[in-house]
């Protein structure tokens, strides 16, 4: 009995693949298939292509973005420079790029003077070099220190304050540090010395730092 339905449905397999439209019907099929298979392989490397550039599109796009937003913060700064250019000056008398540690010390005497003090002792612990004039030291190689130098003078209490506070208010800035008061005798009477620590800020060169090159197109980052 199987053996009759199998033939039986092989006869009609046969007889059907036999008819015109059957053909045409599996010729049709693997012509469709090999299209198909034939446009996938000679498409794709165009599609690649295509996500490629679209993906460079976007970063570029991304990219310009990112340097408009720069270029708006440059605006910005370039604005708020000129808005205070006029003052930048009073930065390097404040603290200067150079030591210049004699005129503090001309300052500091000469305040102490005008308050009609007696200045028992002026000393520096430690007297910084400045710099030759014909060494241009970039500002990035720079870094701030500090010097000391101690002031005794004797007068009374009000005056000695005042001092400090003329020390402290002057452009150039000098940061009281420490103030030791004692009573000395002087002449047979006892009088109010005090010791005045005096710290003196500038900007000086630190050759360990490595100068900065100027920027070029290639280094701005997104």
């Amino acid at each position: 009995m199987p053996t009759s339905r199998s033939r039986q449905l092989t006869t009609m397999l046969l007889q059907f693949y036999d008819r015109p439209i059957a053909k045409v019907s599996l010729e049709l099929f693997f012509t469709i298939s090999a299209v198909i298979i034939f446009a996938v392989f000679a498409i794709r490397p165009t599609l690649q292509t295509m996500g490629t550039l679209i993906k460079e599109l976007e970063d570029k796009r991304a990219l310009n973005q990112r340097l408009a937003q720069k270029v708006a913060a440059l605006s910005t700064a370039q604005t708020q420079y000129e808005a205070v250019r006029e003052r930048i000056s009073l930065l390097d008398e404040a603290i200067p790029p150079t030591p210049q540690f004699e005129k503090a010390l001309l300052i500091i005497e000469k305040l102490a003077s005008e308050s009609q003090l007696t200045i028992i002792n002026l000393q520096a612990k430690e007297v910084p070099k400045e710099p030759d004039p014909a060494e241009d030291v970039p500002f990035e190689q720079k870094e701030r220190a500090t010097r000391s130098i101690v002031l005794t003078v004797t007068g009374d209490y009000p005056t000695i304050r005042q001092l400090i506070e003329n020390i402290q208010a002057q452009r150039r800035v000098l940061i009281v540090d420490t103030v030791v008061f004692s009573v000395v005798e002087q002449r047979g009477k006892k009088v109010l010395q005090a010791a005045i620590t005096v710290n003196v800020p500038f900007f000086a060169p630190d050759l360990t730092k490595p100068a900065d090159p100027s920027p070029t197109p290639d280094d701005i980052t997104p």
